[in-house]
């Protein structure tokens, strides 16, 4: 599926890098922003990708020099994007709604299974620390395929 050229996109790195700092913001910011950044990236062992979602299965990750595949890839930067993760099943997924009320509509949905952590990405945050947290690779297809 190829992107309408009107739509406004983001890379898959940004969204990650969103996504993450939504969830890094959520923990009550326990622990380091890099650290968590760091951390999030470097369990993601799958990646697919298409224009309105994207799918990532965790493990063990990846081992020092490897990197992702597909972060310069661009997905819808309008509407809204919701995180829903199950840690148990080691994946999660990123779903693009094209408003509000539809995203807030899943989210409910989520919540009411109980099963896996669910938010919607919160696209104003920034990093502490820009120059930092940047080791998620070139997207060299060495490693991860969709």
């Amino acid at each position: 599926m190829v992107l309408d050229p009107t739509v406004p996109k983001i890379s898959v790195k940004g969204l990650l890098t969103q996504a993450f700092l939504t969830g890094w913001d959520r923990t009550g910011r326990s622990i380091p922003q890099d650290e968590y950044l760091e951390s999030s990236i470097r369990v993601i062992e799958t990646l697919q990708v298409e224009p309105e979602s994207l799918y990532a299965e965790e493990g063990l990750g990846l081992l020092d020099g490897d990197e992702v595949d597909h972060l310069d890839d661009l997905l819808r930067a309008d509407g809204r994007w919701l995180y829903y993760g199950v840690e148990a099943e080691n994946f999660f997924l990123l779903q693009w709604y094209p408003d509000d009320a539809s995203a807030k509509a899943k989210l409910a949905e989520l919540e009411a299974l109980g099963d896996g952590k669910q938010y919607l990405v919160d696209m104003t945050l920034r990093r502490e620390n820009p120059s930092q947290a940047e080791n998620f690779g070139s997207s060299s297809p060495v490693q991860l395929h969709s």
